[in-house]
């Protein structure tokens, strides 16, 4: 899509906006993609263990990540469930580190 829309698979991004030309990222989107599985990205970005599998059904796994989230000022509105919490920390340092789809 990238290819069909810009006539190559390489294009500027202005964060600022079009008319700032000081902040201009380059995005790659040429194949293969780097992956991050969500759970172990998340356990390496944050240096800890996190509940798998069936334990993150519990109530415990929603406590364990809503103090994580304290933890690391991590902002979650209400209902602050497992899902959500993991989003946010996911958002924050996860997300926030990808620049294009090979970072």
């Amino acid at each position: 899509m990238v290819f069909q829309i810009h006539g190559a698979y390489k294009i500027p991004y202005h964060p600022n906006g079009p008319e700032d030309k000081t902040n201009v990222i380059e995005i790659d989107f040429t194949t293969p993609w780097k992956r991050i599985p969500l759970m172990k990205g998340l356990e390496d970005a944050l240096g800890v263990s996190l509940p798998k599998g069936k334990e993150l059904d519990t109530e415990q796994a929603r406590e364990f990540f809503d103090k994580l989230a304290k933890e690391k000022n991590v902002e979650c509105a209400n209902p602050r469930t497992t899902s959500r919490l993991i989003d946010k920390l996911v958002g924050e340092f996860i997300e926030v580190n990808c620049k294009d789809p090979y970072s």
